[in-house]
Parts: structure tokens; sequence; C-alpha cells
């Protein structure tokens, strides 16, 4: 005869057996999603080729350009170009950069301290301003990494690249201007690079672009990412403490 136990655990074992089983696979899309999909894809694709020939005809149209209106040109693309696409942004973005290095280079003191001083702020906040937009790809990594060499600030470039999301690789729609010997990875521009610490240098002279943010993170409190100590203030009004904020 059976027990009350035996009998709940065949009831357990039955449902053991005819329970489905749960697995991980990925939903079969309908015919209907899957046409949905391909559209879409299509109509990405379609519309990064067509911003890749804009930019490349763009840049067509520019190359007899002096290198002044070629600066002027870019920074009116930029200022008012709608967003086309992550790699293009980023590509116009390097372009304006190699301008402001090519620049450099014309300058009739180009080697004194004043000119390095100047170049290497507009120049690190260009790179500050790329990484900040999170999207790199491998050619432009290796880019930038030469930048910062060249300048005198190689040991920072991992830290920078750190948060962005690199894309499949895709070559530059122009040459950027080389700063390292291909062989030996020599400074083709010594004077390029700064004559002091790389902290020393931020503290004269980048001090009003440098991050303030102090563990910051997303809250739907805010409209704006607090810092940690911010977040501490919101956690106290929220329980009415009494609190004393005291800032500029």
């Amino acid at each position: 005869m059976f027990t009350e136990f035996d009998t709940l655990i065949s009831k357990v074992l039955h449902l053991v057996q005819v329970a489905p089983l749960v697995t991980n696979k990925t939903p079969v899309l309908s015919s209907k999603d899957r046409l949905r999909l391909k559209i879409k894809e299509e109509k990405e694709t379609k519309q990064k080729d067509t911003s890749a020939l804009k930019w490349k005809n763009y840049l067509s149209t520019i190359s007899n350009y002096t290198l002044s209106q070629k600066i002027a040109s870019i920074d009116d693309a930029i200022r008012r170009q709608k967003p086309v696409g992550p790699v293009i942004d980023l590509e116009m973005q390097l372009f304006r950069l190699h301008l402001e290095l090519e620049d450099w280079l014309e300058e009739p003191k180009r080697d004194s301290d004043v000119i390095r001083d100047r170049y290497t702020v507009s120049i690190l906040k260009m790179i500050k301003d790329i990484c900040q937009n999170k999207v790199l790809t491998l050619s432009a990594k290796q880019v930038l990494t030469n930048v910062l060499t060249a300048l005198g600030f190689q040991e920072y470039a991992s830290q920078m690249f750190m948060a962005a999301t690199c894309f499949d690789d895709q070559r530059l729609g122009f040459s950027f201007i080389k700063l390292l010997d291909s062989r030996t990875k020599s400074l083709r521009y010594p004077f390029m690079s700064i004559t002091e610490h790389p902290v020393v240098w931020q503290l004269r002279l980048f001090g009003d672009y440098m991050d303030r943010s102090m563990d910051s993170s997303p809250d739907k409190r805010v409209s704006f990412e607090p810092d940690a100590w911010q977040k501490k203030v919101l956690d106290g009004i929220d329980k009415n403490k009494s609190l004393l904020v005291v800032g500029p």
C-alpha cells in the first residue's frame, strides 16, 4: 500500500517527466518578423553606404583647398552636420585632428614652448572629445595612440580608450599625418613632445578640461549623472535628513 509520502513522490516524478525543458534557445522568428529584420538591415546598410559616399565626395571636393580653408570647412561641417553614423562621425573628428597637426607643422616657430603649449592643449582637447563619444575603430585607436605617443602621453592611451565601443575596423578615407617612423617607431617631430611630466602639464594647462566627476553613475531622480557625494545628498533628502552642502 502506498503511503502519503510515496504518493507525493510519484506526483513529483510525473511532473518532472512531463514538464517542458527550459532552454536558452533563441526564439524562432516568424516569416513576417524575418522580413522586417531583413528590411531594417538593408536600410541601415544603404544609409551607411550613402554616408560613406558623401564623406568620400566631401574629401575629394576640399582636396584642393588651402589648409586654412580645409579647417574652416570641416569645422563648419562638424558644427552643422547631423549624426550620419558613428564611424563617419568619428572619421570627421579624426580628420579635424589631422588638420590641427598639419597646422602646427606650418607654424614658423613650431618648436617654441608657447606654440607647443597652444597645440598640445587643442589636440588633447580633441582627443578627449573623441574618446568621450565612446566609439572607436582599431584604425582610430592606432592613430590616437600614435598622436598621444608623439606628444608624450602614451601612458594614458589605454585608460582613455577603456570605455569606448570598438567597431569593426575600417580604413580611414584619408591619409593621417605620420608622427612615428614606421620602422623604428621613433618620433618624426621631437619638438611636439612635452618637456615636463604629463601630470604637471595637465595641472598647468589642462585644468579647464579635466574630468571632475567622482564615481558618477546614472540616477533616475535627476536628469544628469550625479557624483557619489551627490547621490548621498539625494539619499539624505529622500530620508528627510538635515543636510549642509557647501560649494562654490
